[in-house]
Formats: C-alpha cells, sequence, structure tokens
C-alpha cells in the first residue's frame, strides 16, 4: 500500500464529513507533492498511484478496473475537488490534465496531514522526475 494511502485513510479518519473520498484525497494529496511544473505526467502518474493502492484492486491484489475507467475515475474525483474550490484545472482530457491546488486545497492538506507524514508522501514519489 503506498503511504499516500496511509496518509489519505488518516486524514478521512481526523475528518469524516470532509466530504471526500479516498480516492479523492490521493489525488489531492498526489496535487500536493507533485507540481504541475515537476514536468510529471499527471494524469497517467496518478492513474499508477491509483493502481497500486488497495481501494482499486481486489482481495487477491488485481486492478478491478480497466485503464479507461481507471481514467474516468481520475477525471471525475479531479471535477468533485474542483467544485469543491480545492484545485484549479486548466486542462482535463483522457491524455492531458493540468490541475494545481488552491489556497483552500493547500490548507486542507496542510492543516489535515503532518509534516512528517507530508514528507514521507513527497519522499515516496513528490521528488521524481
Amino acid at each position: 500500500m503506498p503511504m499516500v494511502e496511509l496518509v489519505a485513510k488518516k486524514v478521512l479518519q481526523r475528518n469524516p464529513d470532509i466530504g471526500l473520498t479516498l480516492v479523492d484525497l490521493i489525488v489531492l494529496l498526489w496535487l500536493y507533492t507533485n507540481p504541475y511544473d515537476s514536468n510529471r505526467r499527471q494524469l497517467s502518474s496518478m492513474k499508477n498511484v491509483l493502481k497500486m493502492s488497495q481501494v482499486m484492486q481486489t482481495p487477491v491484489g488485481r486492478l478491478e478496473v480497466t485503464d479507461d475507467e481507471l481514467t474516468q475515475i481520475v477525471l471525475g474525483s479531479l471535477r468533485k475537488l474542483k467544485s469543491k474550490g480545492l484545485i484549479y484545472i486548466s486542462s482535463a482530457g483522457v491524455h492531458y490534465v493540468r490541475g494545481t491546488l488552491t489556497e483552500a486545497g493547500l490548507e486542507l492538506v496542510e492543516n489535515s496531514v503532518s509534516t512528517p507524514l507530508l514528507r514521507r508522501v513527497t519522499t515516496e514519489f513528490g521528488d521524481s522526475p
């Protein structure tokens, strides 16, 4: 289980009325640790993180959705985060996504996740080109 999923679960435990799912929080944390200027392909990278997450796997560890369904899950999560005012989306499509956190999104992450945990998430995949 990726560190980002563990941290997202902690955020949900601390804020059960946040109105976001585990997938939404994984996407939000990914955006926090991977700003657009990191030159990573955001959609592909988000899908790869979700593929590793238990929330998207069957009990035997297989992915329970197709690649197209996973793309739609990520895009739906981005739309939900945008509607809550937590991110800006400059572009969203099947092959290309450009999203960044708003001040509200930054505050949510920084107020919900301790600095040591954020460092662990960033170490896991945030600093990788």
